[in-house]
């Protein structure tokens, strides 16, 4: 293998045709171009399928990649879009806030997806503090407009429900919910419990909210039937891709 990575070449700056490469190799000639810049690196094949595969080699290499995944099969949006790609692909925009190098790895469904601008959809987050004071109600309207769908009982990831003084939430990137209770428009605890007992597993002094949809507006919005290629006409043409969410990626 190292005989191979000696043969790869990298060239700064410069556009480059490759052709007639495996998986493996190409991988490879990835993770050297990876190592040798200080730039993220956008990869763009033109199916899921290819990306999947793909996403699977380099990760032989690094653990620095991620998957934007869109449904191949999907001419336009509807409310029975795949969960779970949904949450690769959230998860994937978190990954890109963090200021470390990285490569994510996408197709033409997820290039072309709309998405709003990094700096909105870093404003979305919520961060909870135990002894801040905030507004139930705006809180609740905050996490309604990220996406969260209001449950009698939380269970699974992107669910929340509101019971009196307590907030229950399932959010992205938790192993399991977490309970806010209030006293008056004070945080009086934060605790993580189990979703089948629905007992206290630890008691916590602080969480971070990420959206649990790509559909984020500025100001509230509450309609369970958004649909992401309105977001465009809702934004005012506000709308980026995954592309600009990198630092001055490589784009392959």
């Amino acid at each position: 293998m190292n005989l191979l990575n000696d043969l790869i070449t990298i060239k700064d700056g410069e556009k480059v045709g490759l052709v007639g490469l495996n998986d493996e190799f190409f991988s490879l000639y990835i993770n050297k171009l990876f190592n040798n810049s200080e730039n993220d690196i956008l990869i763009v094949t033109p199916t899921l399928y290819e990306a999947n595969l793909l996403n699977g080699t380099l990760s032989s290499y690094t653990n620095k990649n991620y998957l934007f995944p869109m449904d191949d099969f999907l001419t336009s949006e509807s409310i029975a879009i795949s969960p779970d790609l949904k949450i690769t692909r959230l998860e994937t925009l978190n990954k890109t806030l963090s200021k470390d190098k990285k490569i994510v790895i996408t197709h033409l469904n997820g290039y072309l997806r709309y998405l709003a601008p990094k700096e909105s959809y870093i404003n979305s987050i919520i961060t909870l503090k135990k002894g801040i004071e905030i507004s139930r109600d705006e809180l609740v309207k905050k996490i309604i407009s990220s996406g969260y769908q209001k449950e009698s009982i939380v269970t699974k990831t992107g669910e929340v429900g509101i019971r009196g003084f307590l907030i229950d939430i399932f959010p992205i990137e938790y192993e399991h919910p977490i309970r806010i209770e209030f006293f008056g428009d004070e945080i009086d605890s934060i605790r993580v419990f189990d979703e089948d007992t629905q007992k206290t597993i630890d008691e916590i002094n602080n969480c971070r909210i990420f959206p649990n949809t790509e559909f984020i507006v500025d100001d509230y919005f509450e309609n369970e039937y958004t649909n992401q290629k309105y977001l465009k006409k809702v934004r005012n043409n506000d709308v980026v891709s995954i592309y600009d969410y990198l630092n001055n990626p490589i784009t392959v």
